[in-house]
């Protein structure tokens, strides 16, 4: 199987000039972001939240914005446009950022015939009178077109997910449905899908310190360490779903933090390579590490920050009148 991914990850053409446009982007520290209403910086879901509210007086505590603008690619305005829709906010145009087509190599994976027909396999055969108690369920990412969305729940049952709800989402199907009845399918993204195996195969293999109680206080209150056995087994990941900018971050990442930096706190998002995930995902044993959501990774920092400023000696912290400024690097 890795095998087959690492010779379909070979086969998606590389645009060279837009790798090159990130491996020398220089983006703004987030302190020069100007504070406006009418401006916001999110991923795909919270970036349409983000303009309905621009788009009422009331909430963006001012002038309501006459038309969006999406700095993104195609499938994020469509989300945008959707979710304005959805809120009584349809008649405010959203605009892309550019006539052209703006692609992602991950949403395009999904959007050819070899998805629909992976949906198709499951789904005949949860229609089948020999497996009629077996259900098939299409968990999909929100980085995604319409179309695919629309295509994929006239095939399967279709539930869109976000990388902060992926987990919660197919932990909730699971026990509702039945562990050892619901067969999940996750796509299009394999390395998010393979990553969530490795967090449950991480969970199962801990069999002292994750009990069953602790199961239920922290994952989910319907779950035991049985049902979390049949939910790995019973989730399907598409096996050819890349991003081609995150496929570019792997061993050579991995080996520099390892090398350079095996003190260091690790987090990583679902989407990366697995094996920066199993990192994060070791490190995190230990409170070491975070994997998870962008906002996952934004609270472990954040509360990382505030357990050094607290074990900070007060000098530090608040330099008597007249002291010179500490010069170098702060903890």
């Amino acid at each position: 199987q890795h095998q087959q991914q690492q010779q379909q990850q070979q086969q998606i053409p590389l645009d060279e000039e837009l790798l090159e446009i990130y491996r020398q982007m220089d983006l703004p520290p987030t302190h020069a972001i100007p504070a406006h209403p009418l401006v916001a910086i999110a991923d795909s879901l919270a970036m349409g939240d983000h303009a309905v509210r621009m788009c009422s007086p009331v909430l963006s505590g001012g002038a309501a914005a006459s038309s969006i603008i999406c700095l993104g690619v195609d499938f994020m305005s469509e989300s945008v446009a959707a979710i304005m829709a959805r809120n009584g906010c349809g008649h405010v145009p959203v605009y892309r950022a550019a006539t052209r087509h703006i692609g992602c190599s991950l949403a395009e994976s999904a959007e050819g015939r070899g998805y629909e027909a992976w949906l198709r396999k499951f789904g005949d055969a949860s229609s089948s009178p020999s497996s009629s108690d077996k259900k098939a369920l299409h968990v999909v990412y929100i980085n995604t077109s319409l179309e695919t969305k629309a295509t994929s729940a006239s095939i399967l049952p279709t539930i869109t997910c976000t990388s902060s709800n992926v987990l919660q989402t197919i932990l909730q199907a699971s026990a509702q449905m039945g562990p050892d009845r619901l067969q999940i399918c996750y796509g299009p993204d394999t390395y998010m899908g393979e990553n969530l195996k490795s967090l449950l195969d991480a969970v199962l293999s801990h069999d002292e310190s994750w009990t069953d109680s602790r199961i239920r206080d922290e994952l989910h209150p319907l779950h035991t360490r049985e049902s979390l056995r049949h939910l790995r087994d019973n989730l399907h990941v598409y096996p050819h779903g890349n991003c081609i900018v995150h496929h570019m971050f792997g061993n050579s990442v991995v080996e520099t933090v390892s090398d350079k930096y095996a003190d260091a706190y690790v987090t990583a998002h679902l989407e990366v390579p697995g094996e920066m995930f199993q990192i994060a995902l070791e490190k995190s044993m230990n409170d070491e590490g975070v994997v998870g959501s962008t906002s996952n990774i934004l609270q472990f920092i954040e509360r990382k920050v505030e357990e050094a400023a607290k074990d900070m000696p007060s000098s530090r912290q608040h330099p008597h009148n007249g002291s010179q400024p500490h010069i170098g690097s702060t903890p």
